[in-house]
């Protein structure tokens, strides 16, 4: 699994700043939480990136079409879901 470096977030997705200056570091669940918060059009450059789960909660869950789109919404940003599946649940339980 490919670690992505950079600029950190803080719990409400401003640049996380400590004593004046931007915290860097592993950014990849960081980069996942922002595709699966997501519509498709958000994104100007990738238009089809985003989970819209907005609309899966409002109607009756199934959670195996809520794992399909999750996944081939991360493939879509080059990320493998079965490679960080247990790092997503770690992060929502």
């Amino acid at each position: 699994m490919v670690m992505a470096k950079g600029i950190l977030l803080d719990e409400n997705n401003d640049l996380k700043i400590v004593n004046g200056r931007l915290q860097l570091g592993n950014t990849l669940m960081q980069e996942v939480g922002i595709i699966l918060q997501m519509n498709q059009g958000e994104l100007k450059f990738d238009p089809m990136l985003g989970a819209n789960l907005v609309t899966e909660i409002r109607g009756i869950p199934n959670p195996h079409k809520i794992e399909s789109i999750i996944d081939t919404q991360l493939a879509l940003d080059g990320k493998d879901y079965d490679q960080i599946k247990d790092l997503i649940m770690q992060k929502i339980t």
